[in-house]
């Protein structure tokens, strides 16, 4: 009897493990499509002790999600958010440039718009809001270490709500996960096993720097919630926000705004003339350029912290075609003004 039994349990589990490795192997090849990766210019983060005159870029690597045929792509905030110069390479090895058409950094999410999609483009889908749960398989497709379309898998190990961004009713999630994630990955879709997006990948926290780690993925609620706040357009540069003491600091006798550190060719920023930092220090443990334009309110709202900031960005995402809004700022101590009208 014991025999039988032990028979009949290791004839179960061989067909589990049979009929299971199938599921991941057509899983990959009806999402694989929708998966691109990234080759991205941007402007390079300052370094500690280095002042620099003059912008410079660096190349990074990511991944990104495809979610509508006109060349929607989902992926992280911090792949694209300096971005000078993007190239999408697709599944099937076709090429395009693509631009961003919005960022959010709070929550490392962001999206770009490729210049031209194959004809046979492969669409995913986002899963619905709270749908999936903890000890559920799921995969990760992305571009590790340059290594492209890499398959790994693992089981969702955990959900993190972070504290409400400010000015908002978002509260953003991160999906915790025990799959393989490394540099080239972040931006890529992680999904369930129904080939639905759960969430974006972010980071991994890791001594080592490597996969041995744990991985955190924006969520589909979150990722649903930015989208359906009508993100406002990507402005085009990198801001600081002062506090009152780092304003005061650097004689702004205002006490508040929002330090330019990096203005992006091509963009609103450039074309409205701001300038970026070159002097860099570093506060606390944050590298920080100084010398940049400092802006202190946009139609009339004072950047004075977090919220201010918030309905700034709220205000842009508001805007009509036609409407004139005035950015007060600060150069070399100078109180100016200039106004975007609205295209």
């Amino acid at each position: 009897m014991m025999i039988r039994f032990f028979c009949l349990s290791f004839l179960f589990i061989f067909t589990s493990t049979a009929f299971a490795a199938p599921s991941v192997k057509q899983l990959f090849k009806t999402v694989n499509d929708g998966v691109v990766e990234l080759h991205v210019t941007s402007i390079a983060n300052p370094k500690p002790g280095q002042v620099s005159y003059k912008s410079t870029t660096s190349e990074s690597l990511g991944s990104g999600a495809i979610i509508s045929k006109d060349g929607q792509i989902l992926t992280a905030a911090h792949v694209v958010g300096r971005a000078t110069k993007i190239e999408v390479i697709f599944a099937d090895g076709s090429k395009t440039s693509g631009h961003v058409v919005w960022v959010d950094n709070l929550i490392d999410l962001a999206m770009i718009r490729a210049r031209k999609m194959p004809d046979d483009v492969q669409v995913l889908k986002l899963a619905e809001a709270g749908d999936y749960t903890i000890g559920e398989q799921v995969i990760a497709i992305g571009a590790p270490y340059g290594v492209s379309h890499s398959l790994s898998v693992g089981y969702l190990s955990g959900i993190r709500d972070r504290e409400t961004i400010p000015g908002t009713d978002i509260t953003p999630r991160l999906i915790q996960t025990d799959a393989s994630i490394n540099q080239g990955n972040s931006g890529g879709p992680l999904f369930n096993l129904d080939g639905e997006i759960i969430g974006i990948v972010s980071h991994i926290l890791s001594k080592s720097g490597g996969s041995n780690g744990l991985g955190f993925v924006v969520s589909v609620d979150t990722v649903r919630d930015i989208i359906a706040s009508e993100p406002s357009a990507f402005v085009g540069f990198i801001p600081h926000l002062l506090s009152e003491t780092q304003a005061k600091a650097i004689n702004n006798q205002y006490g508040y705004g929002m330090l330019i550190q990096h203005v992006i060719p091509a963009t609103l920023a450039h074309k409205l003339g701001f300038q970026g930092g070159y002097l860099n220090v570093v506060i606390g443990r944050t590298p920080v350029l100084l010398g940049g334009d400092i802006i202190l309110e946009v139609d009339n709202i004072k950047i004075k912290d977090l919220t201010s900031a918030m309905k700034v960005k709220q205000r842009f995402a508001d805007a009509k075609k036609g409407e004139k809004i005035a950015f007060v700022y600060l150069r070399n101590g100078v109180k100016k003004e200039v106004f975007w009208e609205v295209e």
